[in-house]
């Protein structure tokens, strides 16, 4: 269990150190916001899910994954999109 939220962590600072290299090199204040945002929501749903399995709460787990995880990877989508249009201008 403590290896997982040391992964959790490194994966959290790796997302902080890509978000800064956008601010340093000039990503739009909007593809930084929702990729950002995405990270975030991604992260408090698996978080979500391991406690709520560790409690023996599995129904939480999957809801939590449902109503959490798809909207964080549909904001991490369109943050990509954002970046790739604003690329290619």
């Amino acid at each position: 269990m403590v290896l997982l939220w040391i992964l959790l962590g490194i994966t959290l600072a790796i997302a902080f150190i890509i978000s800064y290299y956008w601010i340093k090199f000039g990503a739009p204040k909007l593809v930084l916001i929702t990729g950002l945002s995405g990270v975030l929501m991604f992260m408090f749903a698996v978080v979500w899910s391991i406690i709520s399995m560790s409690n023996g709460e599995l129904l939480a787990a999957s809801l939590g994954i449902i109503t959490l995880g798809i909207p964080a990877i549909l904001l991490i989508a369109s943050g990509w999109k954002l970046l790739e249009a604003k690329s290619m201008e």
